[in-house]
């Protein structure tokens, strides 16, 4: 009896003691340099709001005229009432917006549905919708400052939740730290388009992570996450210099753009565990959603479509994670006719893209080239997961220079894509006039300088891609730009990259390929070391509660009988497909409805991981 409970004794305090992890579900598959723990992204303990209560009355629409007259402060003035842990409720009805609305910490502005109550978005400042104080426009004041930092002296390995700071000063717990370093060897801002000056954002290098400190004691600091890749370049904290926008919440409404002047539709700077859920945001003016230095934040059950811009730059309409945003959960979105999906860009870092629909994605200035759903596009990403999605192209390009580390799995790419008319304007669906974008079609494409790429258990393919004789995979494809590819690693593009990969790059060195399929041949390509059996998730322990009755895993080269034409059998439909089509199947936009409630069984936080084994780091 004494020697079970010394053992039962020494197991639990195993489990709490220091640099001590859980097994990872991809552990066996991913080398652990190449992964990290990425159960933790999204808001910590799931979205809260469903249990708050609201605070005053109901905002009404008819206070307003239904949309006649602006309803900005009286929105804003309801919102700064607010108290801790509540809700603005906003009416069935139009709103109509005149300037921004500020959504401050410890809330969360929710409308009676996003079939229901209708933003009507008419200003022309930074954001329509801000989360922040003192920060919200992107060319404002940063959260964080490079001129305001302190040395990293210890704790610097990967993984590692302790480091050593040369002065604590200024730092407590719940202080959210920015952690750089000088750029290591694998990583550039130079690429064809130039050389990326302002990926670094002024700090060190064109990598980092943000944290939160958990613990202070001296100039040691508890950190979470912990961490993602290893410190040993000359490392740097940099305290934020504003409180960040914490606890915070857009919900259940539709953002209408009307082509006013918006830089962005919705803004997160600085801010720490806030959440968009079931919104719908219809049209952009520019960009539809900024994610900038942020930690623990989360975007789902939502529907970004349109714009009236589709070129790239500053019209880009997409979602995007930047500024070293980390630790972030996009899931469960639909992502339609938009410039890119998702972008990452200027060292975003252990985030994660899951389970999200894309479709219809178009380069206004040339319609017939694919642009890309999910693209790397500005130094340096790094420890970023993709799961589950369906798309049509994903990118991992060398522009702007590099990205390392990136994880794809379980995921579907088409490789193909229709343009449909209208071009950047309101209007039903011109299915009549649709072309088929051929260049650029491609599958999955990793540039030559995105290194340590991890491709597991993806699928590729369409009915137009067999039509079409598309090439199955392609490694370091020597040749320059070659369309029709299913999956292309480490190509050598006249336009997109400054290093060849002739002779094997590093893109090709570095690549971990393994069950993935080859459309052309219908084989897979396997890792010769590695076991064939996958994990339903990298990140879930189980099937989460909104995903009905749909296959699970839905994705992989163990899925069998799959609903997708063109796929061997090997992919099945996501919720977020199937709210899709049910939304618009009418052929238009304008007059379908996204209702979230009734696309998905439940937007519950999926379980903790089970049956965790305590290992020694």
């Amino acid at each position: 009896m004494k020697g079970t409970q010394t053992l039962l004794f020494s197991l639990i305090m195993l489990a709490l003691a220091p640099g001590v992890v859980h097994a990872q579900a991809w552990s066996g598959i991913l080398d652990p340099t190449r992964a990290i723990d990425w159960s933790q992204a999204g808001v910590p303990g799931g979205i809260p709001s469903d249990s708050w209560t609201q605070c005053g009355s109901t905002v009404q629409a008819s206070t307003y005229g239904n949309g006649a007259s602006d309803a900005t402060a009286g929105i804003q003035a309801a919102i700064n009432a607010c108290g801790t842990n509540q809700y603005v409720l906003l009416s069935a009805g139009t709103f109509r917006i005149n300037t921004q609305l500020i959504i401050k910490s410890n809330m969360a502005l929710r409308g009676s549905g996003a079939g229901q109550t209708t933003l009507d978005l008419h200003g022309s400042s930074e954001s329509a919708i801000c989360f922040g104080s003192g920060h919200c426009s992107s060319s404002g004041t940063r959260p964080a400052s490079p001129s305001t930092y302190t040395n990293i002296t210890a704790g610097t390995s990967q993984g590692s939740t302790s480091i050593t700071v040369a002065s604590a000063s200024g730092i407590s717990t719940g202080t959210l730290l920015l952690l750089t370093q000088t750029n290591l060897s694998y990583m550039t801002e130079s690429g064809n388009g130039g050389n990326c000056s302002w990926c670094n954002a002024g700090f060190e290098g064109d990598s980092g992570q943000i944290v939160r400190v958990t613990n202070v004691a001296g100039t040691v600091l508890t950190i979470s996450p912990g961490l993602y890749i290893g410190y040993t370049n000359s490392p740097r904290a940099h305290p934020f210099t504003q409180t960040p926008t914490t606890n915070a919440g857009l919900e259940n409404l539709k953002l209408y753009a009307n082509n006013t002047g918006y830089t962005e539709m919705i803004m997160m700077m600085g801010c720490y565990g806030c959440w968009v859920k079931g919104v719908e945001d219809d049209f952009a003016d520019n960009a539809h959603l900024y994610l900038f230095f942020t930690l623990n934040c989360e975007v789902r059950d939502s529907f970004f479509h349109d714009g009236f811009n589709h070129g790239p730059g500053g019209t880009d309409n997409q979602l995007d994670v930047a500024f070293d945003s980390s630790n972030n959960l996009v899931i469960n979105n639909i992502f339609w006719r938009q410039h890119v999906g998702v972008m990452f860009e200027w060292g975003s870092s252990g985030n994660v893209v899951a389970y999200n629909y894309f479709d219809g994605n178009y380069h206004q200035s040339q319609v017939t080239w694919m642009i890309s759903d999910i693209d790397f596009h500005g130094a340096h990403p790094m420890m970023n997961l993709f799961e589950g999605n369906i798309d049509q192209l994903v990118t991992l390009d060398d522009y702007w220079g590099s990205s390392s580390h990136s994880t794809i799995f379980r995921s579907y790419a088409m490789a193909t894509r229709k343009y449909i008319p209208p071009l950047n304007a309101r209007g039903a669906l011109q299915t009549g006039s649709f072309q088929w974008e051929t260049g650029n079609d491609f599958g999955f494409d990793v540039g030559q300088d995105s290194q340590y790429t991890n491709l597991v258990g993806l699928i590729t393919g369409s009915a137009r891609s067999a039509s079409q004789g598309f090439a199955g995979i392609k490694i370091n494809p020597a040749s320059g730009f070659s369309n029709g590819v299913c999956v292309r690693v480490g190509y050598d593009q006249s336009n997109d990259g400054a290093v060849s990969a002739t002779g094997g790059g590093p893109a090709v060195t570095t690549a971990f390929i393994h069950g993935v399929y080859d459309c052309s041949a219908g084989t897979f390509t396997w890792d010769g070391s590695t076991t064939h059996t996958l994990p339903a998730s990298f990140f879930l322990s189980s099937k989460p509660s909104w995903w009905g009755s749909h296959a699970w895993p839905a994705i992989g080269p163990d899925v069998t009988g799959g609903n997708i034409t063109g796929t061997g059998g090997y992919a099945n439909t996501i919720p977020a497909m199937d709210c899709f089509n049910a939304t618009t199947s009418n052929g238009t936009i304008n007059t379908g409805i996204f209702d979230p409630s009734v696309c998905y069984a439940s937007v519950a936080r999926p379980a903790p991981p089970l049956n965790l084994k305590a290992i020694v780091n």
